[in-house]
């Protein structure tokens, strides 16, 4: 990859990390007793915060142009999106769970590799602009 390329897959996964990463550290604040309840919380608001996200991009933020889900659709990604994000938790949670932030930090690292891993592999990296 040049240094294009990384810039451009850095900004695609590096705020989305940031997200994770705080989603975690709040989940971990609201439930830290075990390692799976951590997980679903963490899933839960994960699912919440991505739907928002999402819905206030697609509905005011860009034009008509953008291709609108249907309400399945939204749902059925949003769904993918949390069992996501609980496996990676869940993971996270069997590798670190001696402190919430440390635990949040391996959640956000376990996110970068997987989601970094599915945008290399798919191919959508973000193409950067060029100077004419």
């Amino acid at each position: 990859m040049s240094g294009a390329e990384i810039q451009a897959f850095a900004i695609q996964v590096l705020p989305a990390a940031v997200v994770v990463f705080v989603i975690a550290l709040v989940g971990n604040l609201l439930s830290f007793s075990s390692r799976f309840v951590n997980a679903l919380v963490t899933a839960i608001l994960f699912a919440a915060v991505y739907g928002g996200i999402y819905y206030a991009i697609t509905t005011g933020m860009v034009s008509g142009d953008f291709p609108q889900l249907s309400q399945q659709q939204w749902i059925q990604m949003i769904a993918m999106s949390a069992i996501i994000v609980f496996v990676i938790d869940l993971v996270a949670n069997m590798i670190s769970f001696n402190s919430r932030v440390v635990s949040a930090l391996v959640t956000a690292i376990v996110f970068v590799v997987v989601f970094g891993l599915a945008v290399y592999a798919s191919g959508t990296l973000p193409q950067m602009p060029t100077a004419t």
